[in-house]
């Protein structure tokens, strides 16, 4: 997404300057992204055509609600009215809207949100007091609202062409360009759909003052047929057309009320200690709904169509973006303000899919799993409650099934009416609809989940309670805290369930496994100081307890069952353990937007006294602790009832209690699951839900607890005082008084903003990462992404076999996948021409996976979470993944376990949330402490310091200074370089241009700085790049220590991990650890805790062109001086959200500093790699000439054949060793790109690449010396599948970085008869290019159609230059034998479906 700036909007007072800045942006012309411009002059040029919406007084009578009793008698504990910006008006009756802390504001003169608007950034509209109540505004809020500027996306259908008379009382939003785009994509739909794209045309949505005695027909409006006929209903609704089927918010928070005392009789006689709010009233007594559909029976023949529309429109869904006006805080929305005989606030658009009559043979009536619904309209409505005059809030939904098309309605009552619902969310329906497509969710029956999508943990849910914003930054930030109480708990969990596994366990084989699992987590003692004596001790000590349990609960003897307590309820009863299904069993119910990992999933059989014997599965939680009070704490007793939920989902049976037990105080106590307690947690769940995704689009948190004595001791102190700070919160709004200013007093403006900055940028790109992972579990899904960093449709190899032998490796489970075979489509006419995208071989598993990734493995048909693990190994041929215990399915076995697995379809996932994310906001949180080591970093990264070096005299009494000079075999750029690293006090950047020996640059300054006797931090992003460094050093006798998990160190480099060393106690490690002065570890290892409270002199950071500024800083929180090595002019970091990257998350650190300080570069030019020709073309292009040969012997490097043998002479030619680049111009061929789906790939250019190739192996060249490159996945695929073989490496271009060949293929795939339509981004990036481009030591090869490609300025010059060398090939019908062509086409079919 284009970066725009944000539109200001002036107050009345300065309206004149409004007009004239209206003006000047009205005659600007467009950009490229006038879309968003174009909206924005057309609201401003609404917005001054209104001079005399002033401010004027309304009548009280004007907005009354009638809520007067019901307010006054049950007041929100939060419900203090704010101070109103206008307070001079007359006072309306209280109604009463959701502050941005939660609290209830009980007037709607403005909103308490609007006060930390800065005046130039208000708009002030008021209502015209006419008595026929007709006046009528949009779309901005009504009522002197202040509002605040947010951007929000397009989605297909919106309206952003508007026209209004001067009688100003209609408005009509025509039709977008969104809707041509449908027109253009409709011809490959049904022609029906295309019916249906153009029937969007000629409806407009005309807002008008209406009354609830009328029907909108164009916006399907939803209405309540009264009880009390003598009692108006007050109606407040809210609606969005479709916001795009990942559920894109709009708008954060609706109107809610205060709360109220509970007056239901037909509660449960225990009250649920997770109501919420804590006290409401349940109005559902005799409430009759009646909701009327607008019927457009000329669309009825269109329902079988709308989920192919809902398929197009995904694909276009984020055309276009602009500005919306959003309510500070984010409260009510509203474009019409009508008066009479019921109040109604309405916002509304006009909708996705026109509503239709319901077909009672297609809806459903029972209850859907994982069926999730847009939210259209939310609609909220009074009604009273008997014959009082209190009224009792409930709301309306219309949702949109986004699987099926269809329309239906939820109506929530009772504590449900306060949930959080804006149109354009994602709700999930637990319950069932009846033949007019409706269901209530009341305290009784059927339950919401709101952003489904959004996976909490029940533990998380459980603890939040106490403070939402510790939970918030829970989810948010990794910590590296090491806490021994933690360490003691893990280690006794392992135990206890060692235990329990475990057919006899004993003393001796638990205190045995007690000592096996302290030397298994020896460096978390070490990091924690413990000692392991100590450890054990306290672990023994505990094992008798452990012990008895399990055998008193899994014991056969009948004179001893033991008696659980589940409460007042349910009383006493005897439990037997009769079996142990799962441990740590991982558990993701998005059914219900929960995920937990088990202690204990156990078969039960349980006997009340003399009423008979139950046998059921229930969840098993182990505490360490003690039981507070004599009775479980209500976040234990949270978790159990959640995971019940969880199991309910994963076995598919109702689980209706769980076992609690509490080690320390030797209890059990048995959790009984009440409905009242679901929907507390259910509903506490969906505002954490709420708050998470608040925190990510808007970056912000709930608010602070104010409580000293709590915060003090939170472990998110340091990052909760921050957040508070950069985002305008004050010392008295903190409520901690002298505590908050001790840890932010140090921030400035300029720091604040940075922070803000990127803590937005990672949020984008998380948003991507975080779509691609809802395909996980989300299997409503009307497409499947064909994301790189996932592998889909695989199988478990059988001839492997599945017996602890084969799979056993190193106490870990091995699996290893291959790809299912299926047949293919053709892609071929029988002219030989391409119709679609040669499918990428299912044999073939290319993606961005490496070995020691974490991954999710999940089944491909129901999206069942089942395990996580470890990539161990992975070709184009098959995955292997490591699991801490054995693969099994829910519901099996151990007869039908092996033949289940076998028969599966499975998927495997990047665990993205392992990885980077988290791990950014915490890095960005460091460097903004109160600490002497943050303060220096933010000198030199935020406030842009110069950095300092020693100046005057060499040393020639320095050591390191006088080996620089004596090593031969170091060039001139390469010992200055050195010697800046050496004379640097805070940083120094080393530019190493392709080629020009970085890697060994890099060895001779370690060992320099080891002469001075510096302890030296190296690192990477990649493992790879990492261990490559590391082998040199090796070479040269270094010695040092790798930080890593094993699957993803190199072998070379293994032994130099500590898991090779045996170390047998925490002295030894730390006598070891001192004695590494050099230690190895990637940019997110650096967590490791092993790295605990250590410091070192200088860290070394490689590739820190690639790497992104939050990632760059967590190993430089370890060092005082550091030095980044990289070429910011080849790839940049890999930032896959458009709005992230244009806003400057793709510039590294590396960059930043650079471009800063260029006197703190040293440049490396002389390079080893390419021979004279090519080295100039990337000098031309790139460089500026400041690259040269090292040696002469380099500039006159050829390839040298064996012998040539081609016969055909454009092979001839293409092979001359006198033309060191060659590019093949396939513009006199049919050579056109071919596109299915997301993939394009070039089938002709393919054929090209491999008889070239064959060409090259068959005149004497290895195939290890050959290497192809392209931009684009599907086109290595086929590549690969043509290409014979399997020695040549065929990857793409981000893979080839850092890699060289003597002789480089590339294959630029892109190729079309409209070659100005043929677009882009790949090619269009130097960077890319210039990587494809300097890849090769002695011969380029390129392939591509010149026409198209000089669309591409850098490609056109780069055209350019090759014909100045005559270099460019042409290549006709005539060379190509065509008839071979296509046969080798048929062969990669046949052989995709064998």
């Amino acid at each position: 997404m284009a970066p725009r700036k944000k539109l200001k909007y002036a107050t009345p007072s300065s309206s004149s300057a409004t007009k004239k800045s209206h003006s000047n942006q009205q005659q600007s012309q467009p950009t490229k992204y006038g879309i968003q411009h174009f909206f924005q002059r057309h609201s401003q040029s609404c917005s001054s055509s209104h001079p005399k919406l002033s401010n004027y007084p309304i009548p009280p009578s004007s907005l009354s609600f009638t809520l007067d009793q019901c307010n006054a008698l049950h007041n929100h504990p939060n419900g203090n009215a704010p101070n109103s910006a206008a307070s001079t008006l007359p006072k309306p009756k209280a109604a009463t809207y959701p502050n941005t802390d939660g609290s209830n504001s009980r007037t709607t003169e403005a909103y308490k949100g609007s006060q930390d608007i800065p005046p130039q950034n208000r708009i002030t509209i008021d209502m015209d007091a006419a008595e026929d109540n007709t006046t009528y505004i949009s779309p901005n809020i009504s009522k002197s609202v202040s509002l605040d500027l947010h951007r929000f996306k397009f989605s297909p259908g919106m309206l952003i062409k508007q026209s209004q008379d001067d009688g100003g009382d209609e408005i009509t939003w025509k039709i977008s360009p969104v809707n041509e785009r449908l027109q253009a994509k409709s011809k490959y739909m049904p022609q029906v759909t295309k019916e249906l794209a153009d029937s969007s045309k000629m409806n407009s949505l005309s807002i008008r003052p209406c009354s609830l005695n009328k029907t909108s027909g164009a916006s399907g409006k939803v209405h309540t047929g009264l009880s009390s006929p003598t009692r108006e209903a007050t109606e407040t609704s809210f609606s969005a057309n479709r916001v795009g089927l990942k559920g894109e918010i709009l708008f954060q928070d609706m109107v809610s009320y205060g709360g109220m005392t509970d007056g239901n009789s037909s509660l449960a006689s225990r009250q649920s200690p997770f109501r919420t709010p804590p006290s409401l009233s349940y109005c559902n007594e005799g409430l009759a709904i009646e909701i009327e559909c607008n019927e457009v029976t000329d669309q009825l023949s269109l329902r079988q169509h709308k989920k192919a529309l809902l398929e197009l429109l995904d694909q276009v869904e984020n055309v276009i973006s602009s500005e919306d006006s959003v309510l500070s805080g984010n409260n009510a929305y509203s474009s019409t303000v009508q008066h009479g005989n019921g109040n109604e606030t309405t916002s509304r658009a006009d909708p996705l899919v026109h509503r239709v009559a319901p077909d009672p043979t297609k809806r459903l009536t029972k209850s859907t799993l994982k069926q999730n619904f847009l939210v259209l309209e939310v609609t909220e409505k009074h009604m009273p409650v008997d014959s009082s005059d209190v009224q009792c809030p409930y709301k309306v939904l219309r949702l949109l099934d986004e699987r099926g098309g269809e329309e239906q309605s939820v109506c929530l009552r009772g504590e449900w009416f306060y949930s959080v619902i804006a149109p354009g969310d994602t709700v999930n329906v637990i319950g069932e609809f009846d033949e007019q497509g409706k269901c209530e969710v009341d305290h009784e029956n059927n339950l919401l989940i709101v952003h489904p999508e959004i996976l909490v943990s029940g533990t998380r849910v459980a603890a939040s309670f106490s403070c939402p914003r510790r939970t918030v930054l829970d989810e948010r930030l990794k910590s590296n805290d090491h806490s021994e109480a933690a360490l003691i708990g893990t280690l006794l969990h392992q135990i206890f369930q060692a235990g329990l596994i475990n057919e006899k366990p004993t003393i001796n084989l638990l205190e045995g496994y007690a000592r096996k699992v302290l030397h298994k987590n020896i460096e978390s003692l070490y990091a924690c100081g413990v000692n392991e004596n100590d450890m054990l001790k306290t672990l023994v000590e505990a094992i008798p307890k452990i012990l008895n349990w399990i055998i008193l609960f899994k014991s056969s003897q009948d004179s001893k069952v033991p008696i659980v307590d589940f409460g007042s309820d349910d009383g006493l009863k005897e439990l037997r353990i009769t079996e142990v299904i799962d441990i740590e069993e991982m558990a993701w119910a998005p059914k219900y937007g929960l995920k937990g990992m088990i202690d204990a999933s156990i078969r039960v059989k349980v006997e009340r006294m003399r009423n008979g014997i139950d046998e059921k599965i229930v969840p098993l939680e182990f505490k360490t602790g003690k039981i507070p009070s004599g009775q479980p704490s209500t976040e234990h007793c949270a978790q159990v009832i959640l995971y019940t939920l969880l199991m309910s989902e994963r076995y598919q049976q109702h689980i209706d209690s769980g076992i609690l037990h509490y080690l320390q105080s030797d209890q059990t106590k048995g959790i009984v699951v009440r409905r009242s307690d679901v929907v507390g947690l259910i509903m506490r769940r969906n505002e954490l839900a709420h708050d998470i995704l608040k925190a990510s689009k808007m970056q912000q948190l709930p608010q602070m607890l104010r409580s000293p004595s709590m915060c003090r001791s939170c472990r998110h102190l340091n990052a909760c005082t921050i957040y508070h700070k950069v985002h305008g919160g004050s010392t008295e709004s903190s409520g901690l008084g002298d505590m908050f200013d001790s840890h932010v007093q140090h921030l400035t403006a300029s720091h604040c903003a940075f922070f803000r900055q990127w803590d937005r940028l990672i949020d984008l790109e998380a948003k991507e990462t975080q779509l691609l992972k809802n395909e996980i579990w989300c299997s409503h899904g009307l497409t499947r992404d064909n994301s790189s960093s996932c592998i889909s449709s695989i199988v478990l190899d059988a001839l492997n076999g599945l017996s602890d032998e084969n799979i056993l490796k190193d106490s870990r489970f091995v699996y290893r996948f291959l790809p299912q075979r299926l047949p293919r489509c053709n892609v071929y006419a029988s002219n030989g021409d391409s119709l679609s995208a040669q499918p990428s071989p299912k044999n073939d598993l290319d993606c961005t996976l490496k070995i020691g990734d974490y991954v999710i493995l999940s089944t491909e048909s129901g999206h069942q979470t089942i395990a996580s693990g470890v990539v161990s190994d992975i070709s184009h041929s098959h995955v292997s993944v490591s699991f801490s215990k054995r693969l099994r399915l829910p519901g099996s076995n151990s007869f039908s376990e092996a033949n289940r697995l076998l028969q599966e379809v499975w998927r495997i996932d990047k665990d993205e949330i392992m990885t980077s994310f988290s791990v950014m906001r915490f890095n960005l949180v460091q460097l903004f402490l109160q600490c002497e080591q943050s303060s220096h970093l933010r000198k030199m990264i935020v406030d842009l310091e110069a950095p300092r070096f020693d100046s005057g005299c060499i040393f020639s009494q320095d050591p390191a200074i006088s080996y620089i000079w004596s090593v031969k075999s170091l060039n001139g750029d390469q010992r200055r370089a050195i010697l800046k690293i050496l004379t640097a006090k805070d940083y120094a950047l080393i530019l190493g241009m392709p080629g020009t020996g970085k890697t060994s640059t890099m060895v001779y300054a370690v060992k320099a700085l080891l002469m001075r006797g510096a302890t030296i931090l190296l690192t990477s992003y990649t493992n790879s790049a990492l261990d490559n460094l590391l082998i040199k050093l090796k070479a040269q006798g270094i010695d040092f220590l790798r930080i890593g998990r094993h699957e993803a160190v190199h072998d070379e480099v293994r032994s130099n991990c500590f898991s090779a060393m045996d170390i047998q106690s925490v002295e030894e490690m730390r006598i070891r650890l001192e004695q590494f002065k050099v230690v190895g570890v990637t940019c997110l290892g650096v967590a490791s805790p092993l790295l605990a409270n250590k410091k070192f002199d200088v860290c070394i950071m490689d590739e820190a062109g690639q790497i992104t500024l939050p990632i760059s800083l967590g190993p430089l929180m370890f060092t005082s001086k550091f030095v980044l090595v990289g070429d910011h002019y080849q790839l940049p970091p890999l930032v896959q959200n458009t709005e992230a990257r244009e806003n400057g998350m793709g510039i590294s650190l590396f960059c930043r500093l650079s471009e800063a300080h260029p006197h703190a570069i040293s440049a490396l030019q002389s390079q080893y790699r390419m021979c004279q020709g090519i080295m100039e073309l990337s000098n031309a292009l790139i460089y500026g000439d400041r690259l040269r040969c090292g040696s002469l012997e380099i500039a006159k490097a050829k390839l040298k054949f064996s012998s040539l043998r081609a016969h055909a002479s454009w092979l001839r030619k293409v092979l001359d060793p006198t033309r060191p680049i060659v590019f093949i111009n396939t513009d006199m061929l049919r050579a056109f790109e071919a596109k299915d789906s997301k993939a394009v790939n070039n089938p002709m250019e393919a054929y090209i690449i491999a008889e070239v190739t064959k060409e090259l192996i068959d005149s004497g060249i290895v195939g290890e010396d050959i290497g192809i490159i392209t931009p684009y996945n599907s086109q290595a695929n086929l590549i690969r599948t043509s290409v014979c073989t399997i020695s040549v490496e065929v990857h793409t271009i981000d893979k080839y970085q850092g890699r060289d060949k003597d002789c480089i293929l590339v294959s630029f795939v892109r190729s079309s008869e409209n070659p100005r339509n043929c677009n882009s981004s790949l090619l269009g990036d130097w960077h890319r290019i210039n990587v494809a481009l300097t890849r090769a030591k002695k011969k380029l090869i390129m392939v591509g159609s010149c026409k198209t490609l000089s669309n591409v300025p850098l490609l056109k010059l780069l055209m350019e230059k090759v014909n100045k060398q005559s270099s460019i090939l042409n290549v006709s019908e005539k060379d190509i034998n065509l008839e071979e062509h296509k046969r080798c086409c048929q062969g990669i079919h046949r052989n995709d479906i064998t």
